[in-house]
């Protein structure tokens, strides 16, 4: 079996070269399966390129409270596509772009840096080529590289690429009541998303729609907004926003791009 490992130098392209992991040859030229993002539900179907995205705000409110997020980059530190039926168990950690030698990663992508969208579109974010079968999950994982962790060449070549990024999973900006805030922080969020019936890769086109809704990042169980000034590490809100950023990350099969769930499990 030939294993895509996608290298972080061509992720952000729409359509990313890739290099075979094992002693084949050539990579088979397979099925395009796209990878989008969302943090919110789209007001159209038409999915967009991050080039073409205009509006980059979305506003909260709560009470006298304005927050306006202007900007939202998350660590896409791994991402995982398996298929149906096999038995084995992932041994690589987020951010080891060193094979897993196991029959169940079709799919492993290097590190990368995504922005969210926030004008509402569903973007794409890149497309591979995957071999025709049955998938039974998707796994990814946003989380923070520190430079003391040795995890292979594409981790140290995205830090060499976003050395302020190291120890940084999640780097959000706006403004809050009128005044400017950069929120950094390092949340882990793992998305686990088992298909059922499993995933078919055909010559049908296949999209998936990793969605984060934004708008729940700064708030409290109540509702009301949280200062981002103080959801920095060691701030008194650090914990709350980091379980937000957490909690808000899923995935699903999303062909139309519309940021909703073709099969009907949408709670967005």
């Amino acid at each position: 079996m030939t294993r895509r490992y996608v290298s972080p130098a061509s992720l952000l392209l729409a359509c990313c070269t890739l290099a075979a992991c094992s002693d084949s040859v050539a990579p088979d030229a397979g099925h395009a399966v796209t990878v989008s993002f969302a943090s919110s539900a789209a007001t159209t179907s038409a999915s967009r390129s991050p080039a073409s995205i205009v509006s980059r705000s979305v506003t909260a409110t709560s009470g006298s409270d304005v927050l306006v997020v202007t900007r939202v980059q998350v660590v896409l530190a791994r991402m995982e596509l398996q298929r149906a039926g096999a038995t084995c168990a992932a041994t690589a950690a987020a951010g080891d772009d060193t094979v897993d030698e196991h029959e169940c990663a079709e799919l492993q992508l290097a590190p990368m840096l995504v922005e969210l969208p926030l004008d509402g579109s569903v973007a794409n974010v890149l497309s591979v080529p995957v071999p025709a079968g049955s998938y039974a999950s998707l796994e990814a994982k946003i989380r923070a590289l520190r430079s003391d962790e040795d995890r292979g060449p594409g981790s140290q070549a995205f830090l060499a690429a976003h050395p302020e990024l190291a120890g940084i999973s999640t780097l959000v900006t706006g403004t809050f009541n009128g005044r400017a805030f950069t929120y950094t922080g390092a949340p882990r969020a793992d998305l686990e998303t088992n298909f059922s019936p499993p995933l078919a890769v055909d010559a049908a086109p296949v999209n998936l729609t990793v969605h984060a809704d934004v708008t729940t990042w700064f708030k409290t169980r109540s509702g009301s907004l949280i200062d981002p000034s103080t959801a920095n590490a060691g701030g008194a809100n650090a914990s709350t926003v980091a379980d937000n950023i957490r909690r808000s990350f899923r995935a699903f099969r999303d062909d139309d791009r519309n940021g909703h769930d073709d099969d009907g499990r949408d709670h967005a």
